[in-house]
């Protein structure tokens, strides 16, 4: 039993040929590193700026003054825009009243042609009745005539003479009758229309009135500024 445990020269070298091979080393994984991520380099800090430079007392009035002058201008000019609106309305306004006038002078006009118109028919027919009674006179005479035998008709014909004359001067009389009250109707309209344009000539004179005067204020506080 002895033997079997004693080795061998041959058995010691190659034991001692084992031991000095290197032992192989697994293969490690390629693990990539971490992208380390670099700071951003900070700017470089602005130049500290330069304090302030302390204004004077007179630069101060200065800038005072100046504001002064600017605000004043600007309300100037905001009164100036206000007074050149006023202007306008007033103008406008005027210039409509104007317009009414006109209007109700002309229809006034119209309604005294119209009278006018019809008085000369009422003259018209108002004559031809007369004419109608001068007739029924000259019958009327002619009429006595009759009874004592001295006129070419007979009685009964002059009465229906007379009669008819009496009809047409009645119808005369009547139409000049109505054609005078026509023309008294026309005559008031055309007093009511006057009186109606005379009071609008007289509020767009007023209008106009202001206008001018809110006009000329504008002016002259634009020369001002």
């Amino acid at each position: 039993m002895k033997k079997d445990f004693q080795k061998s020269d041959d058995d010691v070298d190659d034991f001692l040929t084992k031991r000095s091979q290197p032992v192989s080393e697994p293969k490690r994984s390629e693990v990539k590193p971490a992208k380390v991520e670099q700071p951003e380099a900070k700017k470089p800090a602005k130049a500290e700026e330069k304090a302030p430079k302390e204004t004077t007392d007179d630069e101060k009035e200065e800038e005072i003054k100046t504001a002064r002058m600017s605000r004043a201008a600007a309300e100037a000019y905001q009164d100036v825009a206000v007074l050149r609106k006023k202007a306008h309305e007033h103008s406008h306004t005027a210039a409509k009243l104007y317009h009414k006038y006109k209007a109700n002078q002309a229809k006034a006009q119209k309604n005294s042609s119209r009278a006018v118109a019809l008085r000369e028919k009422s003259d018209e027919k108002q004559a031809k009745a007369d004419g109608y009674r001068a007739l029924i006179k000259e019958y009327e005479s002619e009429l006595a005539g009759a009874s004592e035998k001295k006129s070419d008709l007979s009685p009964d014909a002059i009465q229906n003479k007379i009669a008819t004359n009496e009809r047409k001067a009645a119808k005369q009389e009547e139409i000049a009758k109505k054609k005078d009250r026509g023309a008294s109707l026309r005559t008031e309209k055309a007093a009511k229309f006057r009186s109606r344009a005379a009071r609008f000539l007289e509020k767009s004179r007023l209008h106009e009135s202001e206008a001018r005067m809110f006009t000329r204020r504008a002016d002259n506080l634009e020369k001002a500024g």
